[in-house]
């Protein structure tokens, strides 16, 4: 009778394309998980920028006085004297508005429709139009 020899275990060869498979998973989902944080951001910072809007509107109807939201750089504005941070990943547009101002009745000062984009690294942007009549939308680009 032949006996059958079993071999166990795996050859060096197959260790490695083991390991190489894993890093390059490993690395494909680290760029995708980052890319989700900073479309999270965005996201976050543009709802944050649409509410302060909101709020600077509301406390120039109440005040009767002409109240403004002020970028003062591609990461900081300031709503009403308030100072605020965009998120780590999320930065302004160089195309955007450098301030809206809204009087005793809601509307924009001016009366023309003011666009501030915020954007990531990874090319994803969001825009927030204020309307002259002081409405305002938040989109996709």
């Amino acid at each position: 009778m032949k006996r059958i020899r079993c071999s166990r275990g795996f050859t060096m060869v197959d260790m490695v394309n083991a390991l190489i498979l894993m890093a390059v998973l490993m690395g494909m989902s680290a760029m995708l998980g980052r890319r989700t944080v900073a479309r999270y951001q965005l996201n976050a910072a543009a709802r944050m920028l649409s509410v302060d809007m909101t709020r600077v509107k509301t406390q120039a109807i109440q005040t009767n006085a002409v109240t403004t939201v002020l970028r003062e750089s591609d990461r900081y504005y300031r709503a009403s004297g308030m100072a605020r941070q965009l998120p780590r990943l999320v930065r302004f547009d160089a195309v955007s508005a450098d301030s809206v101002a809204f009087n005793g009745l809601g509307a924009v000062t001016d009366g023309v429709t003011h666009r501030f984009v915020l954007v990531t690294s990874y090319g994803d942007a969001r825009e927030v139009f204020v309307y002259a009549a002081g409405g305002q939308e938040v989109r996709k680009l």
